[in-house]
């Protein structure tokens, strides 16, 4: 299974071009949303096409999902959550930085006794999306019993490889908890920080679509050539299109 070096995927607060959010965005959305993740990881280098960037586990895409996010956004992403008790809506400020301090990307396979548990693939994920019975599906391409054995042959060892399992799959998510000021009531909520990803840049390409649009018909440049400028002559430009009369 492809390994990926774990400080490549920390932020470092890199600047992000214009021309790469709207790479992201092509190749974002020219991806299922099961495998998006995977894209990122091709987006970011740490894969070299999508057939690979699949059998990588989801715990090391979502992290290169938050770093990516971290340089977009910065070290505090504003989100929005509904109380699932009061149906209050709550403004969350999700701290990247801690996320990803949390987010370590765990062992992808781990032994429990006799039984191999690794954590899910974007290739498992989307081998059990197409099966009759998703759960089962996933259990059996991450879980390998030795032969002639299974889980009903050990229960005390079964519910630790269940427990294993559990954590290999859940490394891949986030999740933030506060009170409720409404209510009071606790409220955990779990953070698809892929999908986080996918509409920050979605937003961000569209803004990038309409600037590169007002330079180009302001001094008829190619989109290549008005990507090429540096963000001190872009924003410079911009602001000459604008107020031109």
């Amino acid at each position: 299974m492809p390994s990926v070096a774990a400080d490549r995927l920390v932020s470092a607060d890199r600047p992000v071009t214009r021309a790469a959010t709207l790479a992201l965005w092509e190749l974002l959305s020219a991806t299922a949303p099961p495998a998006r993740g995977a894209a990122v990881l091709v987006a970011r280098g740490l894969a070299p096409d999508l057939g690979a960037a699949c059998d990588v586990p989801l715990a090391v895409a979502a992290r290169a999902a938050l770093a990516d996010l971290r340089d977009r956004v910065g070290p505090v992403l504003d989100t929005v959550l509904t109380c699932p008790a009061c149906e209050a809506l709550l403004d969350v400020p999700l701290p990247l930085d801690d996320v990803l301090a949390d987010a370590d990307v765990t062992p992808s396979a781990v032994r429990v006794g006799a039984v191999e548990v690794r954590g899910p693939t974007t290739a498992d994920v989307l081998a059990a999306l197409d099966a009759p019975d998703p759960a089962a599906t996933l259990r059996r391409r991450c879980v390998s019993w030795p032969a002639g054995t299974g889980p009903d042959d050990d229960a005390d060892l079964a519910v630790r490889v269940a427990a294993t399992a559990e954590r290999l799959a859940g490394a891949a998510g986030a999740s933030v908890r506060l009170g409720c000021p409404e209510c009071g009531e606790d409220v955990l909520a779990d953070v698809d920080v892929v999908r986080l990803l996918t509409d920050r840049v979605t937003d961000q390409a569209r803004a990038t679509l309409a600037e590169v649009a007002t330079l180009c018909g302001a001094f008829g440049w190619s989109e290549h050539d008005v990507l090429e400028l540096s963000p001190a002559r872009f924003d410079a430009y911009l602001d000459l299109a604008r107020t031109r009369v």
